[in-house]
């Protein structure tokens, strides 16, 4: 079966030559203006989404056995990624957020079921953890060399001396009045966190993405009775903490 970001790509490539020059002009100008002092985040053989990690054979092991009962999402992502999807595929294929992907690599790889080279310095291990919320804007910054070590430093002794005088001011406001970043750079990075937590929207792009065969067919519906049974599993654990949380006996 076609992937879904294949067709997504497939479907921009077969428009008109003119066409594209014209979304290609468009869609650089917007990051550039959008990413103005972060354009590193936006080149091309460097995206977080492009990234298909290794899963080591703990984490295999743990798909077949499930023995830490995880989420179903987590171990979707193992099996797409051990049929050697990467995470811009996972994400559209299951309707995710940048940042739900985001979330699950940055837990998978905390459990060890990830292999992933350089791993403390590697820029979009950086973009993942931010996403994430799992990294602090001020570590962030440094991660992707855009403040240093002692510039880092210096910040976190500054917001400390305002905290003690009662004053609590977040470490971008800090970066900011140092003259580390600027507002435009906050504006970036606001940005670039609030769209991972963005979905496609439905059928953007993917007009050929049609079911061909009975089989394909059979798989949707059965993937749709596991989410409905699923979601009565969870909603039955929820009534019970309730129940029990308000002393309700049945």
């Amino acid at each position: 079966m076609q992937k879904i970001s294949d067709i997504l790509i497939e479907n921009i490539k077969n428009l008109p030559m003119w066409v594209k020059q014209v979304i290609t002009k468009e869609i650089f100008d917007d990051l550039n203006k959008k990413l103005e002092e972060f354009n590193e985040l936006a080149e091309i053989n460097d995206l977080f989404q492009y990234m298909c990690p290794k899963v080591t054979f703990k984490g295999k092991q743990e798909l077949q056995e499930k023995t830490l009962a995880l989420s179903d999402g987590y171990y979707v992502f193992l099996k797409e990624l051990i049929e050697g999807n990467n995470i811009f595929e996972i994400t559209i294929k299951n309707n995710w957020t940048l940042a739900d992907s985001a979330k699950i690599f940055c837990r998978l790889n905390e459990l060890e079921y990830l292999l992933i080279p350089d791993y403390s310095t590697n820029k979009n291990v950086a973009i993942a953890l931010f996403i994430a919320g799992k990294l602090k804007t001020g570590e962030f910054l440094k991660r992707i060399g855009k403040v240093s070590a002692i510039q880092l430093e210096q910040a976190i002794r500054y917001q400390k001396e305002l905290n003690d005088e009662g004053r609590h001011i977040k470490m971008a406001s800090i970066l900011i009045k140092l003259g580390f970043i600027t507002d435009k750079g906050l504006d970036s990075l606001l940005l670039l966190k609030d769209e991972a937590k963005k979905r496609l929207p439905i059928n953007v792009g993917l007009v050929s993405a049609k079911l061909t065969t009975q089989e394909d067919e059979q798989d949707q519906v059965s993937r749709m009775q596991r989410e409905i049974a699923r979601l009565e599993n969870e909603n039955i654990i929820m009534k019970k903490r309730l129940k029990k949380l308000l002393n309700i006996n049945d």
